[in-house]
């Protein structure tokens, strides 16, 4: 039985919740959107503190362990994040 691939719908551009927006960023790292999904969590990586802030910085970090190390997505996101944390 051949695997049919499914185009997922875009999230929405901003989730009501930090759990949305991390649900919506694994939507996009599945659909080969890094780029969104990097962008969309280090956004609230700047917008939220205390344990919402390292729940999404940990799960940014996961998302950075199931991409190439030489990726340029990936270098500029590692980049924005330490921009975003200090």
């Amino acid at each position: 039985m051949p695997i049919r691939k499914r185009r997922l719908p875009p999230p929405r551009r901003h989730p009501t919740t930090y759990r949305a927006a991390m649900a919506a960023s694994d939507v996009d790292m599945i659909a080969g959107r890094p780029k969104d999904a990097f962008g969309r969590l280090i956004g609230l990586i700047r917008t939220t503190a205390g344990d919402e802030r390292d729940a999404v910085r940990t799960r940014l970090l996961e998302l950075f362990e199931t991409m190439d190390q030489a990726d340029p997505e990936l270098l500029a996101a590692r980049r924005a994040l330490g921009a975003a944390l200090y």
